[in-house]
């Protein structure tokens, strides 16, 4: 099991491929297409941190819901976890701060939201 959570592990695919992927989740998941998570964006910041954190091998990403006052309903988002080589998450206390720089600055990370969505933001 170990061997699936090595720091190489994922790979390139074709933009053909990508767009299939993605079209095939907007056609049958994503119902409500003016309010329906379509993308989130995570900045280079976060994403580094994350990688930074030590004995991390990377980035487990976790599907979530989450109230959007956008939507005016749960929106899927991610829920970002660094993750060591033997596929245990790190999970730091909680230092229960509101705002995800104050956090970062804090060394109280348990994981990582609050990425950019898709919509309202496209």
């Amino acid at each position: 099991m170990a061997k699936n959570f090595k720091p190489n592990v994922g790979g390139k695919i074709s933009k053909k491929e990508a767009m299939e992927w993605i079209e095939k989740y907007d056609k049958e998941l994503r119902k409500d297409k003016s309010k329906d998570t379509k993308s989130v964006f995570y900045g280079r910041d976060v994403l580094l941190k994350i990688l930074s954190e030590e004995d991390s091998a990377g980035i487990t990403f976790f599907f979530g819901l989450k109230y959007s006052e956008f939507a005016k309903k749960d929106t899927l988002h991610l829920v970002m976890v660094p993750t060591r080589e033997d596929g245990t998450h790190i999970w730091k206390e909680d230092t229960t701060t509101s705002s995800p720089a104050a956090s970062m600055s804090s060394g109280g990370e348990v994981a990582f939201d609050s990425g950019t969505l898709c919509p309202p933001y496209c």
